[in-house]
């Protein structure tokens, strides 16, 4: 029986049968991934890129959280427009979340060093729960059969949308996005309630890259996110780049209330095409207690420059 609660409550963390909690993935990396909560930044940079994040979220917990995220953005080669998308799967036990989306930027300038870029994306996001991995009876104690806990796989599929804004400049950076903009009821079991409910997140997040010399940059940013019934959670993290290269930092997440989560983050990157990226999530709520912290892998690779940018924007 205990299992069967630990696992209901990781699966309410996926799934957010509750409302008041987030409903999308976490990162403590973000700033080497900004695309998967803005489809805007599709529409930044000079050359393709791509990211694979993957989070291993509360060491020692049986069954505990897995996100695995791979996305890919890039320019047109001679349009002032960028495009690209992401594939998603989570992961908790008998829980699971599947989601394909797609982005489409287009960016102007506001001035000779200032541009900003506005994106929108669709796709779909399908829940799953297998049954069979659900234990609902305990040693010595009668089966229990819950109507809402079915012991044969179910899905259900939905569509989904985001959209935001990106103002850029060579060394600064801000934007404001909202993702799952269709609020649809996530229904199992012909069960239609507003608890099932997807919630509209909001994030603004902001950076500036300070360039002390031709060995050492400093890059602090923050993100800020929203989501109806919850405080305000503020990511706020900086890091040190030697030689364009090397680099090392801290992530802190605090809900205004408390402190939730430090992170510990190191990172590589190869002749700047290749990035590599670690971080050690410490817990400092109560579950912390009781898990060995979260890891957290970005991988990425840079393509060369493909914009020609026509002589106006330039």
């Amino acid at each position: 029986m205990k299992k069967f609660i630990f696992l209901l409550v990781i699966g309410c963390l996926v799934l957010v049968y509750k409302g008041s909690a987030q409903q999308l993935p976490v990162s403590s990396i973000f700033i080497e991934n900004p695309f998967l909560f803005n489809p805007a930044v599709a529409g930044v940079d000079d050359g393709f890129k791509v990211r694979m994040n993957n989070r291993f979220q509360w060491l020692g917990f049986a069954d505990a959280p897995i996100t695995n995220l791979l996305s890919a953005y890039g320019p047109h080669k001679n349009k002032n427009i960028g495009y690209g998308g992401t594939i998603g799967y989570d992961s908790a036990g008998p829980y699971s979340k599947f989601n394909l989306n797609g982005a489409f930027a287009t960016n102007v300038s506001i001035n000779d060093q200032i541009r900003i870029s506005m994106g929108i994306g669709l796709g779909f996001i399908q829940y799953r729960i297998d049954g069979s991995q659900l234990e609902l009876d305990a040693p010595g104690t009668p089966q229990i059969q819950d109507p809402y806990a079915p012991l044969s796989p179910m899905s259900t599929s939905l569509p989904d949308a985001s959209a935001g804004v990106y103002v850029y400049h060579n060394n600064w950076y801000a934007g404001f996005s909202a993702l799952q903009l269709f609020n649809n009821n996530v229904v199992f079991n012909g069960e239609n309630s507003d608890r099932n409910r997807l919630k509209t997140h909001f994030y603004v997040n902001g950076g500036y890259k300070f360039v002390l010399n031709e060995q050492w940059e400093i890059e602090p940013a923050l993100l800020v996110k929203k989501v109806d019934a919850t405080p305000l959670q503020l990511d706020l993290t900086g890091r040190v780049t030697y030689r364009q290269q090397f680099w090392g930092g801290i992530n802190l997440r605090n809900t205004f209330e408390s402190f939730e989560d430090i992170s510990i983050m190191i990172g590589y990157i190869h002749q700047k095409n290749i990035h590599i990226g670690l971080a050690y999530d410490h817990t400092l709520a109560k579950i912390g207690k009781f898990n060995s912290g979260t890891i957290e892998l970005v991988l990425g690779y840079n393509f060369t420059s493909i914009k020609n940018r026509p002589k106006s924007d330039k």
